[in-house]
């Protein structure tokens, strides 16, 4: 089993802060987060030499999250749509500066599912957006992968329509966030358990990367797994059998980062 840490966590510090800790708890990989807080916007900063220098020396593998804060590829406004594709190349840039595999991205946000115009035009939009991406990233040999998410408007969002959103792109899986498909089961009115295998049997074919956090099934609270209401055994199994890439715990919010970090690590290996 391969471990990573998101910087998420030290949203008050740096990512170097994130690798540091991944090293000195032994995980394989690291996923940095290319957004504010936790990152600065500048694609020149130096902190992109000094990340991609500590990365090397500490031996540890490189994934990204793309910007998404205030951000929206099927926004009914173009000008946020341009935004976001501006933001999610200059994360690919980033990501290829650092010397990384991979970039996460966020769904949109559709706010009219039931108008089926607007639906078809976010649909439009949103290929758009994933080709011209898509394209910017494998001229870099970067991987994307597009998330699943929590809320009812998110588009793609059942792990269905994200699957058939990446079916034909080249170099662009899914990553499977497991605790926003526990959310996204109490939404739909669906047991957790079941929910969650059956999301990662449907994304199987396309799994590139996987965030592990824990909920109480009420709001997204990037709790250490066992802390909240998931049951992880069966899901860490099905993993096993689909995916063999890292597992990223995203957390944040931690009294002791290490101390509580390593818990979880040996919590998920003892499963």
């Amino acid at each position: 089993m391969k471990l990573g840490l998101s910087t998420l966590l030290f949203s008050e510090g740096t990512p170097k802060d994130g690798i540091e800790l991944a090293s000195k708890l032994d995980l394989d990989s690291v996923e940095i987060i290319l957004d504010m807080p936790h990152f600065p916007l500048d694609p020149k900063s130096e902190l992109l030499k000094e990340i991609r220098e500590l990365t090397i020396s500490t031996g540890l593998i490189v994934r990204t999250h793309g910007r998404f804060l205030d951000l929206n590829p099927v926004s009914l406004y173009s000008e946020m749509r341009e935004l976001s594709l501006k933001q999610t190349l200059e994360s690919i840039e980033a990501c290829h500066s650092m010397n990384g595999e991979m970039v996460t991205i966020h769904p949109g946000r559709c706010w009219f599912r039931r108008n089926k115009e607007l639906f078809q035009k976010c649909r439009k939009w949103f290929q758009d957006y994933l080709k011209k991406a898509s394209t910017f990233a494998q001229e870099r040999g970067i991987t994307l992968a597009l998330e699943t998410g929590s809320h009812n408007a998110d588009y793609p969002g059942p792990p269905e329509e994200l699957s058939k959103a990446v079916e034909k792109r080249e170099k662009v899986g899914i990553t499977l966030d497991v605790g926003h498909l526990n959310l996204s089961a109490q939404r739909r009115e669906e047991k957790e358990e079941d929910w969650i295998l059956d999301s990662i049997k449907t994304v199987e074919d396309r799994l590139v990367n996987v965030h592990l956090h824990d909920n109480t099934g009420i709001s997204d609270d990037h709790l250490p797994p066992g802390q909240g209401e998931i049951n992880f055994s069966p899901i860490m199994k099905a993993l096993n059998r689909f995916y063999e890439g890292p597992i990223i715990l995203e957390l944040w919010d931690l009294n002791d980062p290490f101390k509580d970090i390593k818990k979880s690590i040996e919590y998920i290996k003892a499963l």
